[in-house]
């Protein structure tokens, strides 16, 4: 049995924002409501005050209420949006991809990002040479968004109904569930349900540096013995 369930996030943890910005897919988002749906400004604020009125937070909410509006496909939206969004700046980090591999000995392992999962496909190809696929048949769960839909609403990570649900999904209690990510929004909402918390911060800890200090390596003695 795993000790822990980690529930790890993708952007900002999985790799540093400086390599992919929020402000990128806000960008992308744009040019693909605006070029691409054609949709007016007028639609566009109509749409946005009545997602916040609802207290539907996030992105991605916003973008399947867009859709919903003018009978456009969600996840058509959200491929377009990838197309639009530039990947090349994530580097290859193997290291890291051996580190969540050898994690999963000991704790359950799960990537939930608040985007889609084209996007955290491309990411993981991007980041590891790796597509979802692999990344499961490797132990290592990955989410989206859509995994935390109820009533056709999307809970994102900010609220905390949204890691009661995942949660309850997965099978585990909040209590033995770890969230690791870069956002204190998101740790905030995750500790209010009784989640331990990890702030991933370049400037002080990464991802690699914290599944390092879980797992140190083992030193083996001048006797051939290894020392604990």
């Amino acid at each position: 049995m795993k000790n822990k369930t980690l529930i790890i996030d993708c952007d900002g943890v999985l790799y540093p924002t400086s390599m992919l910005s929020l402000q990128e897919f806000v960008t992308a988002m744009k040019d693909t409501y605006r070029n691409d749906l054609k949709i007016d400004g007028a639609t566009q604020e109509k749409v946005s005050k009545e997602t916040l009125a609802k207290n539907r937070l996030g992105m991605f909410n916003f973008i399947n209420a867009l859709c919903n509006e003018v009978g456009y496909d969600f996840d058509a939206f959200c491929l377009k949006m990838q197309e639009k969004t530039d990947y090349s700046k994530i580097s290859r980090d193997d290291a890291l991809f051996n580190l969540l591999c050898a994690e999963t000995k000991q704790n359950r392992v799960v990537i939930l990002t608040n985007n889609h999962m084209s996007h955290l496909n491309k990411v993981l190809q991007m980041r590891f040479g790796k597509n979802v696929f692999e990344f499961q048949d490797a132990g290592i769960e990955c989410f989206d968004i859509k995994s935390t839909m109820r009533n056709r609403v999307f809970y994102p990570k900010q609220n905390p109904k949204s890691l009661e649900i995942f949660a309850d999904r997965l099978g585990v209690l909040p209590q033995d569930c770890i969230l690791i990510d870069d956002t204190q929004r998101n740790l905030d909402s995750a500790k209010q349900v009784g989640m331990q918390t990890v702030l991933i911060d370049d400037e002080k800890l990464t991802l690699k540096q914290y599944l390092t200090n879980l797992n140190p390596p083992k030193i083996i003695n001048r006797s051939g013995k290894q020392n604990d």
